[in-house]
């Protein structure tokens, strides 16, 4: 059993931070995730503010160009990670402006360098339609760290516009790298029910890294009732595809997200699970009775027949 998804997750976009791979910072691994994101926080802020006070004049100067202008300039002379950079100096409405005129691509490559915290005033100024568009763009690029990086700064709207056009694989991607376990909830519950079964369905009869997406959507939810409807849904599967949800869980370390969703079934639902012929194999009891040991959190649930 590898790392837990929590320290993945966080592994991944402190290599991002970092331009680099997870692998090289592999080393970070033994700390808690929480460590781990507060390092990355302070990587991301040292790195802004580095030549912050340069960004900021050259911001400045902008107020006296016309828009158009503007556009013209940064096109040419501006690689995406410094427009990113002058953009999170700029007045939100300001910075609004020249985003709404430039190329779907170009503010795709500047997402890749915003500051999450700096970005929200930012999108909620930009035209819908291009909020989308460009998340578009980053799905076909595979960018799922970056969108979950600035699903913060989503407005409910965005969230909704943004579920309506990408697939439920996207979806369950993004949501491994939110950063905001609030703002992934208010995400979730902005969709309509039958979408969200399509999601859970997506995730239970998906390939492992999507079964372990689903696991840590579901239990990373902020609300009960929420958790126990997507739980729910996930155990209307038949005892094939339960079996190798079980097996996801112990062999990608989510273990501890998939005693929270058994948690939230109801009392019916988790003495059908428990009939699962699977919980008799003693691997598999001596899998789940480690994970629950090293996860006291969870250790008053009894996950075994």
């Amino acid at each position: 059993m590898g790392r837990d998804l929590a320290t993945q997750a966080e592994l991944v976009k402190l290599a991002r931070a970092l331009d680099t791979t997870p692998d090289e910072v592999s080393f970070a691994g033994s700390l808690d995730h929480r460590d781990i994101r507060r390092l990355r926080e302070r990587v991301v802020d040292a790195l802004y503010e580095e030549h912050r006070a340069t960004f900021g004049r050259i911001a400045m100067i902008t107020r006296l160009l016309p828009t158009p202008l503007n556009v013209r300039i940064t096109l040419r002379a501006f690689p995406p990670l410094l427009a990113a950079r002058i953009a999170g100096e700029m007045a939100p409405d300001r910075a609004a402006e020249l985003v709404n005129r430039m190329p779907i691509e170009y503010l795709a490559d500047g997402c890749l360098h915003l500051e999450p915290r700096r970005a929200a005033p930012l999108i909620s100024h930009i035209h819908p339609d291009r909020v989308v568009a460009v998340v578009q763009e980053l799905v076909a690029r595979g960018e799922y760290v970056t969108i979950g990086h600035l699903l913060d700064a989503a407005t409910e709207r965005i969230v909704r516009d943004v579920a309506a056009v990408i697939s439920d694989e996207a979806l369950l991607r993004i949501g491994c790298y939110a950063e905001s376990d609030t703002q992934l909830t208010t995400a979730v519950a902005a969709l309509p029910p039958e979408r969200l079964r399509g999601i859970v369905a997506s995730a239970v009869g998906g390939p492992p890294e999507l079964r372990s997406a689903g696991l840590a959507l579901i239990a990373r939810l902020a609300d009960d009732e929420l958790r126990a409807r997507l739980a729910e849904y996930a155990a209307e599967s038949d005892d094939e595809a339960l079996t190798r949800l079980l097996h996801t869980a112990i062999d990608d370390g989510a273990v501890p997200e998939l005693l929270t969703l058994f948690a939230a079934l109801g009392e019916h639902t988790q003495r059908r699970v428990l009939t699962l012929p699977a919980l008799t194999d003693p691997d598999v009891r001596t899998q789940l009775t480690k994970a629950v040991t090293a996860h006291p959190l969870e250790s008053n649930v009894t996950f075994m027949p």
